[in-house]
């Protein structure tokens, strides 16, 4: 009987452990780049108030994570650099070299090496992040680049450049361009399916959304936006995410102010939520039940309920919020 007991005693303990420590794996914290004020905003999970702002170098825009989420890696394009934000101190512990006005940026699923979009010299850089030195230059990637996104597979990069109407296929792990597709007016964006099949890209100015094979790289489809009361030219797509059964999709609008539902199967919009002006960033929980959003215009976040698809709060931050992340 006593046995049994032990047995039982340390079970619990196990799982206790256990239990806390998976809860410990996130701070709660929510991260906002502010790009005209120099700092990023962070949030409590909870109370959904900003608790601190952090001085960072100049127009800090694209945000990722690094080392587990032990790491927020921040491009701050006027600074050329991408700055480390430690997630336990709060504090910048170090940089990366990603050439000159890095805006977006993306990792490969391994971690090893960083992307980052050149916009003024019509380039990539590959940075080697356990060093945080530059590994090479892919120039002519098209006029603009701007979106950078790792295939599933890590890969090849899909670079999306806006005054070309293009999406740049790259091997980064060598510098080679592989191939290109035209799509809609000002590409910004883009993001793969679960399945890596499909590349959907927000097409800024053409209003829309172009859905390229990744096979073939021909676009197969295309998705509007229409909704009585939103004017066509303040149709602007940008941030794409996607809830990670890739069957809903949420599409920042821009100066429409609204995030458009779609549901990927039928490449439909379902629906429209209200949110601030110049909606920009997207970012989901955990557990995809709140969407939070950054509103360029109007200074703040929006917290929006995917359930209800409503925006139940608006969170002030610092001025032209442009990227949100989420440790949870």
């Amino acid at each position: 009987m006593k046995l049994h007991l032990l047995t039982l005693l340390c079970l619990l303990t196990a799982l206790t452990t256990w239990s806390n420590s998976s809860q410990a794996e996130g701070t709660g914290k929510i991260f906002v780049s502010n790009e005209m004020d120099n700092t990023i905003s962070v949030i409590d999970g909870v109370t959904h108030e900003v608790i601190k702002t952090i001085p960072v170098g100049e127009r800090p825009r694209d945000m990722q994570w690094h080392n587990n989420k032990t790491q927020l890696l921040i491009a701050t394009s006027g600074s050329d650099l991408i700055e480390l934000l430690n997630i336990e101190t709060l504090e910048i512990v170090g940089t990366m070299e990603a050439g000159e006005d890095p805006e977006l940026f993306d990792l490969d699923p391994s971690g090893k090496i960083l992307v980052a979009s050149n916009e003024d010299d019509n380039e990539l850089t590959v940075s080697d992040t356990s060093t945080g030195e530059k590994i090479r230059t892919v120039e002519n990637v098209g006029i603009e680049p701007e979106g950078v996104t790792f295939s599933n597979d890590g890969k090849v990069v899909f670079v999306t450049s806006e005054a070309t109407n293009t999406v740049i296929v790259v091997d980064p792990w060598s510098g080679t361009i592989l191939n290109e597709a035209l799509v809609g007016s000002r590409p910004r964006r883009g993001i793969f399916t679960p399945d890596g099949s499909e590349y959907w890209v927000t097409n800024e100015l053409g209003g829309t959304v172009s859905i390229i094979d990744t096979y073939s790289l021909e676009i197969i489809d295309e998705i509007f936006f229409e909704k009585r009361g939103m004017r066509e030219g303040d149709i602007n797509p940008v941030q794409l995410i996607m809830t990670a059964s890739g069957e809903t999709a949420y599409i920042t609008l821009g100066r429409a102010m609204h995030v458009a539902v779609v549901d990927v199967k039928t490449r439909t919009v379902t629906d429209f939520i209200l949110a601030g002006d110049r909606v920009w960033g997207a970012a989901l929980t955990a557990d995809e039940s709140l969407l939070m959003v950054t509103n360029g215009a109007s200074d703040d976040i929006s917290i929006i309920d995917t359930k209800k698809k409503i925006a139940v709060k608006a969170v002030a931050v610092g001025r032209t919020p442009h990227t949100i992340r989420i440790d949870d």
